[in-house]
Formats: C-alpha cells, sequence, structure tokens
C-alpha cells in the first residue's frame, strides 16, 4: 500500500510546510463492490482489482493497446489524480454540470477536504479478454474508491445525503466527444454506483465505475475509445438557496481515464 500522507505541492515552496494528501493507492485483488454487475456473465458485481495499467490485444487483424491515462505523471505512472477542486478543460465539470442541473441545484465548492487520506484507491485497471468461437472480444476499465472521512479534522460524516456527481467525456470511433453528467439519466445529478452500500453484512462508502465494451459482429471499423472523467464527493445539503434551488456542497475529487488505440506495425 502506498500512503504517502504527506506530498510536496506548491504550497511548499510558499509556506515551508508539506501539503497533506488525500488519495491512498491501496490496490486490492479483485472484490465485491457491492453494486450491479458490469455483465450478466459476471456474477456477483466485482471489482477488476489491483493496477493494471495496460494491455495489448487484436481484433479483425489489428493490434490495439488499451491502457490508464497518465496525464503527464511522471516515469509513465497511470495512478488516478486527487483535485480539491474541477479543473480539467475539457470536460468543464463545473459548467457541465450547471448547464444540465443549474435550473434545480445551487452547486457550493468547497475547496476539497479538511482532513487528509480520505480516497481509498482499491482498483484502478483495464482488462482485455480476445475474442473466441464462443464470446466476441469485450475490454473496459474500472475504478473503485472507498471513501474513509477524517472526521476529527472536519471531513464529511458518512450518511445518505453523502453521495458522488461524475462529469465525463467519451470519444468513440465515427463519433463526436460528448460531455455529459453521468447519472443513468435520471432526475438528479448523482451517480448511480456509488455512496453508502452493503457488502455481505459490512457498511461501505464507496464509488464504483465499470465498464465493458464489445464490437458489434461484422463491425470493421477501427477500434478506437478514449474515456476522461471526474468524480466528485458531494453532500445533498437539504437546504435551499435565496432562489429555491437545493444547495449541494461538493467536496474533494479524482481525476481518471482510460483509452484503446491501434498499435502500428
Amino acid at each position: 500500500m502506498r500512503d504517502n500522507s504527506m506530498r510536496p505541492t506548491a504550497a511548499t515552496k510558499q509556506t515551508g510546510k508539506i501539503a497533506p494528501t488525500h488519495l491512498v493507492l491501496n490496490y486490492h485483488p479483485s472484490q465485491p463492490h457491492g453494486w450491479p454487475a458490469t455483465g450478466a456473465a459476471q456474477g456477483v458485481g466485482a471489482t477488476v482489482g489491483q493496477h493494471v495499467r495496460s494491455r495489448k490485444f487484436t481484433h479483425n487483424g489489428r493490434r490495439y493497446h488499451i491502457g490508464l491515462l497518465s496525464y503527464g505523471q511522471p516515469g509513465g505512472s497511470a495512478d488516478p489524480l486527487y483535485a480539491d477542486v474541477p479543473a480539467d478543460p475539457t470536460i468543464n465539470f463545473r459548467q457541465s454540470l450547471k448547464d444540465s442541473f443549474g435550473t434545480d441545484y445551487a452547486f457550493r465548492y468547497a475547496g476539497g477536504f479538511l482532513g487528509r487520506n480520505e480516497f481509498n484507491v482499491q482498483s484502478y485497471s483495464v482488462f482485455a479478454a480476445g475474442q473466441t468461437e464462443s464470446s466476441p472480444l469485450l475490454y473496459g476499465a474500472d475504478l473503485y474508491v472507498v471513501y474513509h472521512p477524517d472526521l476529527r479534522r472536519g471531513d464529511p460524516e458518512i450518511n445518505p445525503r453523502l453521495r458522488w456527481i461524475q462529469v465525463a467525456t467519451s470519444f468513440t470511433a465515427g463519433g463526436s466527444p460528448e460531455v455529459f453528467v453521468d447519472n443513468g439519466q435520471r432526475a438528479n445529478p448523482f451517480f448511480l454506483s456509488g455512496g453508502l452500500t452493503s457488502i455481505y453484512g459490512k457498511q461501505v462508502f464507496n464509488f464504483y465505475y465499470g465498464v465493458a465494451r464489445s464490437p458489434l459482429p461484422g463491425d470493421e471499423t477501427v477500434l478506437s475509445d478514449r474515456f476522461i472523467a471526474e468524480i466528485f464527493l458531494v453532500r445533498d445539503t437539504g437546504s435551499k438557496d435565496a432562489a429555491g434551488k437545493d444547495v449541494i456542497a461538493v467536496f474533494g475529487g479524482i481525476r481518471y481515464g482510460w483509452q484503446v488505440r491501434e498499435v502500428q506495425r
């Protein structure tokens, strides 16, 4: 487990102090996550497990690479990145969320957490299973995070009002980029596979993103996928602002993503 509870930041140069981190890399083998399975063949919903950065596969005579995005991290690292506030210019989290739900919700950004080590990342991986006579090509990725509040320092406590919001963009072959609030097309902005759940009798507050994709039979299109997302822990305060909108407090978040590209011979 990489528990880097303190890390250098820009603030270090100004104050001489090392700022606390909020993300712990604690990769586990595959485990149940308490949410619906990604595919029917999986049975009980479970993570991919560990930290598989990349895989290679072949489809229709072409070679492909699926990998996690590094976002310029040193040494080719491809870990998820913590963020106090939304910052990805492609997603434009704040504006995208406002455009989709600003009529009924008011979003108040807290600027991160007061504590440390809140996000425990236990799976962040890609996978690829080649086509066989009985099954098609299947590829995808997942991210599994467990939230541990630092209550002594004032982090938001776990309760049913605590949720997640994810804004993402997906690029696929032959399609145009689309930015969307990933809410299952419901009348609220909250992510479906995240929050307080039970895993074989144990109460856990977590987030799970998992996707499995398969080309359509006979489709000869060259595969090209790119997924970028930011997720933020939020709390529905239950209060209204002066305009009568439901107030949502937004805390810290994570930036992550993956892509598929053809490998030229």
